[in-house]
């Protein structure tokens, strides 16, 4: 990868799924960043199978310094970071406004807030992320959009409102693959990248 991205080092790379030899890819990546080659490791996708995050992080010597996963006010990931705070592990969330879903957009509490606070109902949504704690890096080509997504620092949620927001989450994944059928989809995708190395 240095190679081709022509770089000295990688500032993050994350283990993208945690399938086949996951332990041993970790153990790779830990390998990377103690040479300085990767500056900082993470993960990806460990928020379905508990049993296989348990493992990884007791084999682990460098903990992952965040986990990417589908996170919005309608699946806070609490349980996840549950279990990621005693590691000083952050949620990087994907799906930030739940992959654009109106229904999650237009909740009435979002709406009441934006009128409060001079702000739209996606700024809402952010502000939350950040409240949160969570690394939100929302998607946008629309400049007035990117505009507005970074117009979320000149105001702050109660915890009233906080908690208000809380209660919209009901464990929904936008994002459905069946784990079973991750591997068949990376075989297919590694495929297509050995064609281009």
């Amino acid at each position: 990868m240095l190679k081709r991205l022509q770089l000295d080092y990688i500032d993050m790379v994350l283990l993208h799924h945690p399938m086949r030899d996951y332990v041993g890819a970790w153990k790779d990546l830990e390998k990377l960043n103690k040479d300085n080659k990767v500056k900082a490791i993470g993960i990806s996708n460990f928020d379905k199978d508990f049993d296989r995050l348990d493992k990884l992080l007791k084999n682990a010597t460098i903990m992952p310094a965040v986990c990417q996963s589908e996170c919005h006010p309608y699946q806070t990931q609490q349980k996840l970071r549950d279990a990621l705070a005693p590691h000083k592990t952050l949620i990087e969330a994907y799906y930030p406004i739940g992959h654009g879903d109106k229904g999650l957009i237009n909740e009435s509490v979002f709406t009441k807030l934006s009128q409060k606070y001079n702000k739209t109902n996606v700024q809402i949504i952010l502000r939350w992320h950040i409240q949160y704690g969570n690394i939100v890096i929302p998607k946008s080509s629309n400049p007035v959009h990117i505009k507005e997504n970074l117009d979320i620092f000149d105001f702050e949620l109660t915890p009233e409102e906080m908690e208000e927001i809380k209660k919209l989450d009901a464990a929904k994944y936008y994002f459905m693959v069946p784990f079973e059928k991750y591997e068949e989809i990376i075989d297919g995708y590694n495929e297509n990248v050995a064609k281009y190395d």
